[in-house]
């Protein structure tokens, strides 16, 4: 018979598995030292370590902990799309009107080498939290995860896979897990409230179709991949976890494609791997505008005796030394279009607000100094602009957009 602490471990490890069930949805894994990795779990390996496939990772680093450090400064311009929404946002770049800069860490601890990684400063010193917004791979040992977090299943009308968890009282929960603490609680979230129940409380976790229309197969989103100690690789959805007091009794139940099922020790799996399906991403939409990488929506104006005024009350700003670039999928930046510095004006109404009559519609003009189109997507930029509101503006139509640079 197997040790409480064994049962634990097989415990968690099925379950985790159960939290990899909804292909839309991101896990979070948090770590005991503080860190957090948001993405999707992809391969877990019992009692040894998870690969997350994470979209982003926060560090914390101890001093301590610290073998070595490097650094280097990245120019705004050459970073990637993800750092440069992550620097606007954080405020995190420095340098001057004469150009911008991002500072990357290489760091080295006892546990981790991290590269072209942030750092974000926290009161809590000695510990410094370094991030990564770039799509990474990282491996993490059982040992150290106390939370694996999951965010709530958006039906959007559609039929889902859910979580049904029975208990050794015969108690059942229907919804969907949305967080576990290794060898000490789950959590459901039902219809109408979340429940806690200990993992010694646990004698089963299903999955289920949300609707009787379809099955689960065809809805899940992912396939899991079975890896046994002999070697052998059977590829299904896990449909079923049984958690039975003897060893015989824990195991788990794989769904093939063709509806066939099988019940699999859990003592005989080496390693669980999960692969997602229509996991692409589109990094820009149809027919939206992107100011270096964050959608803008269309200006609002007003015209006046022939004047146009912007009466948009929020702005996105942007630091001056950077170069201001709008994209679009298409062809929309092919055409003819310009910036134009606005002024500050008088509406008749006595409201003070920016933009351009027929005259400074010319006088205050900027031409871009690049356009493009690459991979379907049309680019115009500018280099460098003063602090100020800019309207840009097509020449052969309506379309207008604003924007603010700051000091």
């Amino acid at each position: 018979m197997m040790t409480t602490a064994k049962r634990i471990m097989q415990l968690v490890i099925i379950s985790i598995v159960a939290l990899s069930m909804h292909a839309e949805e991101k896990t979070t894994i948090r770590l005991s030292d503080g860190s957090s990795l948001i993405g999707k779990i992809i391969v877990q390996r019992p009692g040894i370590d998870i690969t997350i496939a994470a979209e982003s990772a926060s560090f914390v680093v101890d001093d301590a902990q610290m073998l070595s450090t490097k650094q280097k400064m990245v120019k705004y311009e050459n970073l990637p799309r993800e750092w440069k929404r992550w620097a606007l946002t954080e405020k995190a770049l420095q340098g001057d009107a004469n150009g911008r800069f991002l500072i990357l860490y290489e760091i080295r601890t006892k546990k981790i080498l991290l590269t072209d990684v942030a750092k974000v400063e926290h009161s809590d010193a000695p510990k410094i939290s370094y991030d990564n917004i770039i799509p990474n791979t990282y491996k993490i040992k059982w040992k150290d995860v106390s939370a694996i977090l999951k965010e709530t299943v958006n039906r959007d009308g559609k039929p889902v896979v859910e979580d049904e968890i029975t208990t050794h009282s015969g108690q059942t929960y229907q919804g969907f897990i949305v967080s576990q603490c290794p060898g000490d609680k789950i959590t459901i979230k039902t219809s109408n409230k979340s429940i806690d129940l200990k993992w010694n409380e646990i004698s089963e976790i299903r999955k289920i179709s949300s609707s009787k229309s379809f099955k689960v197969y065809d809805i899940a989103g992912y396939t899991n991949t079975i890896v046994l100690k002999d070697g052998t690789i059977k590829t299904g959805v896990i449909t079923v976890q049984h958690y039975g007091k003897k060893e015989k009794d824990q195991y788990i139940t794989l769904l093939y494609a063709n509806g066939e099922k099988e019940n699999i020790q859990s003592g005989k799996v080496s390693e669980y791997r999960t692969d997602y399906q229509n996991d692409n991403k589109t990094q820009y939409s149809q027919d939206n505008v992107y100011v270096n990488e964050f959608r803008i929506k269309p200006a609002i104006t007003k015209l006046e005796d022939g004047n146009t005024y912007y009466t948009d009350k929020k702005v996105f700003p942007f630091p001056e030394g950077i170069v201001i670039t709008f994209k679009s999928l298409g062809a929309k930046f092919q055409e003819t279009w310009k910036l134009i510095a606005l002024d500050n004006m008088l509406m008749k109404d006595g409201s003070s607000t920016q933009g351009f009559s027929p005259k400074t519609r010319e006088s205050n003009s900027i031409k871009p100094s690049t356009i493009d189109l690459s991979d379907s997507v049309s680019s115009i930029s500018f280099t460098y602009l003063s602090p100020g509101f800019y309207a840009l503006v097509n020449e052969g139509g309506s379309e207008t957009y604003i924007i603010k640079i700051v000091k």
